[in-house]
């Protein structure tokens, strides 16, 4: 994770495992059979930093908005290992702990069965693409990829898109994490919405 931190997706290495570790690259894939395998490694720990101190609110819908919040948190902490591995499926521990907080939250809200998954890889979809491209987006701007972030909206001709000449600047200055809690609260107020016509048992 610190050597993500520091210097990106692409220092992530065996060979620089074992120099950090004062040992062999050979030495770590007796641990890791493969570069795959140490990522969904740092994805489990991810989800377990994302958990970390985790409690369930009364309201069902501030548990989501409460996971929400966390995993993209985690995301803007260490972006190259959410940009990496936040959409990989682990199969460990802080993964299912991760699921079943969700689907606990469907429950409460009256969702069963097949419903309820329906809405909670809805809903995780949006979460971990929301964070992950965001992830991208950062370790572009730190590790100077080639790709333009930066939304400029100059058009050659404003006359010929009036909404966008208007909206430019705040377009220029738009704040994702702010986009991210809108997006959020949408997606909360729909989910609410569609609560409230379930039959309760």
């Amino acid at each position: 994770m610190r050597i993500l931190d520091e210097d990106g997706p692409d220092a992530l290495t065996f060979q620089r495992l074992g120099k950090e570790l004062s040992s062999s690259a050979t030495a770590v894939y007796r641990y890791f059979a493969s570069r795959d395998h140490l990522m969904v490694a740092v994805a489990d720990e991810l989800d377990r930093i994302s958990l970390e101190g985790y409690e369930r609110h009364e309201s069902w819908t501030e548990s989501l908005r409460d996971l929400a919040i966390r995993a993209w948190n985690t995301a803007l902490d260490h972006p190259a290992a959410a940009a990496l591995c936040m959409g990989r499926v682990t199969r460990g521990a802080h993964e299912l702990r991760a699921v079943d907080a969700v689907l606990e939250a469907f429950h409460r809200g009256g969702w069963r069965g097949r419903a309820a998954v329906l809405h909670y890889q809805a809903y995780s979809n949006f979460v971990l693409a929301a964070a992950s491209n965001n992830a991208w987006r950062l370790v572009n701007q730190r590790f100077g990829a080639e790709v333009n972030w930066v939304q400029e909206y100059q058009s050659a001709d404003p006359d010929a898109y009036p909404y966008a000449e208007a909206a430019k600047e705040y377009l220029r200055t738009v704040d994702m994490t702010a986009v991210f809690h809108r997006q959020t609260d949408i997606l909360l107020a729909a989910l609410e919405a569609e609560s409230a016509t379930l039959p309760r048992d």
